[in-house]
């Protein structure tokens, strides 16, 4: 029995073998014939260019490092130009919204001290004229701090424009090589 499992084996290891073989053979086979002919190149040209194209290439690319330069230093001086502008432009947003949060306050301070008065002067058993009377004082107390409220910010200074980003010229491009 153990004899025919060892031939059993080798012809299955056998088919394996050939059967791998094929495979790796005819895709070989077959784009063998889709390579394509080896052509020969032009003659080839001489790596270095002549004295003038050398010398004009140097004045081109000097002209072009004056031209970078200056480039550079009005980018950099319109960044920096809208860079405090935009500082300033915070700047005064911040302190409006600082003078708007005090205008608030004092607002709010003065209708719950109105508000207080009434509730003060209606404690207890009061007159049904008396009760009117707080209630006259206190909507005109409100009436009075809602009026200096609008007051105060109409007295504030009018927020600025934002900037606007400044246009760069494109960046100069270098020369060709010869």
């Amino acid at each position: 029995m153990k004899g025919i499992t060892v031939k059993h084996n080798l012809k299955n290891t056998v088919a394996a073998v050939s059967i791998g073989a094929a495979l790796l053979l005819v895709p070989t086979a077959a784009f063998a014939d889709t390579t394509p002919a080896p052509t020969t190149s032009p003659a080839p040209t001489t790596s270095n260019p002549p004295a003038a194209g050398k010398a004009a290439y140097k004045a081109a690319m000097d002209a072009y490092r004056v031209q970078l330069k200056a480039w550079q230093d009005a980018r950099n001086a319109a960044q920096s130009g809208y860079k405090a502008s935009i500082q300033a432009y915070r700047d005064a947003i911040k302190a409006n919204h600082t003078s708007m949060q005090q205008i608030n306050a004092t607002f709010n301070a003065a209708v719950s001290a109105a508000r207080a008065a009434y509730d003060t002067a209606t404690a207890g058993t009061v007159t049904a004229a008396a009760r009117q009377a707080a209630l006259n004082t206190k909507v005109a107390a409100i009436a009075k701090a809602t009026s200096d409220r609008a007051a105060a910010i109409a007295a504030l200074p009018a927020l600025p424009a934002k900037p606007v980003a400044p246009t760069i010229a494109p960046k100069p491009s270098a020369p060709a090589k010869p």
